[in-house]
């Protein structure tokens, strides 16, 4: 429609010069306005050919926004380690896009500029194009509000996915050392003096270790530093310092849960074979088990 107001006014422009031209000659004056009419006729189709271009960024600019958005909610309910990559692209984008939004509204405001210098076009062309040159300055800024919230929400997500990030470091942190159990293996006399052991009177099963009426207990307060430290997610496997040894386990655990059961007398042979570690070691992170070499 533009194009058709701008060839129209053209036309009418040629035309009066022709008849003008036929009813004085060609003299000097004719020949300067008709100068003069071809380069505002040339401007006017310059500025008609830079609006239509203007329409096309747009476009492109609406289709951009739209990508980017849709990515935005996308990236919403996105929960997993490509988050950080996915975020970082989007504001990328946005950045790109601001970008082309700057040049495109200096470049309207040059657009409005030169329509303000046009002295020979109708009073309908101008306003044509005033116009449109303003819905152009209202698209672009609800792109720019469009593209505010989507910062927002993203630098919002951000800020959401470092707290979470945070307290899944806590909880990781947190079922690490509820995992994180102990053993240690030794003699008798060996963790008596290390005061990991303790005689207690009243034994649970006689005659095991020495004197009557005395069994080995764990001590009361327990040192890590003096045991191993295992996961009991990853091991379930505690290898023994001699195969051919006997062991007796003195802390809680129930021995129903190894795979290999500890003979009439109490005593396991061979590495301890954990048939349900979470079971096993729900009655003590500390494992003691005495040889007796």
């Amino acid at each position: 429609m533009l194009g058709k107001t701008v060839h129209v006014c053209r036309t009418g422009l040629f035309a009066a010069a022709t008849i003008a031209l036929a009813a004085c000659g060609p003299s000097e004056e004719i020949q300067q306005q008709l100068a003069q009419l071809e380069i505002v006729t040339a401007q006017q189709d310059s500025l008609v050919g830079a609006v239509a271009e203007y329409a096309q960024v747009m476009s492109e600019i609406s289709a951009e926004l739209a990508a980017v958005e849709l990515e935005g909610r996308e990236l919403m309910i996105v929960a997993e380690s490509p988050l950080a990559a996915s975020r970082d692209s989007i504001l990328g984008k946005i950045q790109f896009m601001n970008e082309r939004m700057e040049q495109s509204e200096q470049r309207l405001r040059q657009a409005r500029w030169r329509v303000s210098q046009l002295t020979s076009i109708s009073d309908s062309l101008r306003t044509t194009l005033e116009s449109t040159i303003e819905n152009y300055e209202d698209v672009l800024a609800s792109h720019r509000e469009s593209i505010t919230s989507l910062t927002e929400q993203v630098e919002s997500l951000e800020v959401e996915t470092e707290r979470l990030a945070s307290e899944v470091g806590t909880l990781e942190n947190e079922l690490t050392e509820a995992n994180t159990v102990y053993y240690t293996i030794a003699t008798q006399d060996e963790l008596l003096e290390r005061g990991i052991i303790e005689k207690k009177g009243g034994s649970r099963v006689l005659f095991i270790f020495g004197k009557r009426g005395q069994t080995l207990v764990p001590a009361r307060d327990l040192d890590p530093s003096m045991f191993t430290q295992i996961d009991s997610r990853e091991v379930s496997e505690i290898p023994v310092p001699d195969p051919d040894a006997a062991y007796t386990i003195v802390s809680m655990h129930n021995t129903e849960l190894l795979e290999n059961q500890p003979d009439e007398d109490g005593k396991i042979r061979g590495d301890l074979r954990i048939t349900s570690p979470s079971d096993f070691w729900s009655a003590s992170p500390y494992l003691i088990l005495v040889t007796d070499s």
